[in-house]
């Protein structure tokens, strides 16, 4: 018999389509969820319209906030999931793990070049969601030029140019339009 997470509430079960959004950038947040399977993407926008991907969530981590404040993210799915309402006193260790995370992130914006966030970035996407393959770990998502620029906070020239050097150089090479694979030389450090 499964047991259930402590923590997890029974229902309401949250069913998401890909590309349908659960909470759009300043809407009042409607709680905490854990994603029992499928991939959401939290972004956020700039008043200049920028966008920032600031991450992809799978199975286990927690999307949305605790109490009511408005979000200052748009959290859609880009692969169908379910979702469970968590229980905010069970939430301390997954908002943990999610701040950990946040603050690397900065750091990441802060200290590494353009070619070093989008590495890094690929990097942390083969290990979370990647499977291995010939040749390193592949990246089952479709990531455009778009989305690699936003997940390295850089105009999309800026990003083109990195993945050009990274794919040159043979740290990631491209497998179809969108698809990549992490080469198993390459090792995630945790940040």
């Amino acid at each position: 018999m499964l047991q259930r997470p402590e923590g997890l509430e029974p229902l309401p079960l949250v069913i998401l389509a890909a590309g349908r959004c659960l909470i759009r950038q300043g809407e009042a947040s409607r709680g905490l969820w854990m994603i029992e399977s499928g991939i959401l993407r939290t972004a956020t926008l700039s008043p200049q319209g920028r966008e920032l991907i600031v991450d992809l969530l799978g199975p286990g981590d927690l999307v949305g906030e605790p109490g009511s404040a408005p979000s200052m993210l748009t959290v859609s799915a880009i692969r169908p999931a379910r979702l469970r309402p968590l229980v905010v006193s069970a939430s301390a260790p997954l908002l943990a793990t999610r701040s950990h995370r946040a603050i690397g992130l900065a750091c990441d914006l802060a200290w590494r070049d353009v070619q070093g966030r989008v590495e890094h970035r690929l990097v942390d996407l083969a290990a979370r969601f990647g499977r291995p393959v010939e040749g390193g770990t592949l990246i089952p998502l479709t990531l455009t030029q778009e989305d690699i620029a936003g997940l390295a906070g850089t105009s999309r020239e800026s990003a083109n140019r990195a993945l050009a050097a990274l794919l040159a150089s043979g740290r990631i090479a491209r497998r179809r339009r969108g698809r990549y694979v992490v080469g198993a030389r390459l090792h995630v450090v945790r940040s």
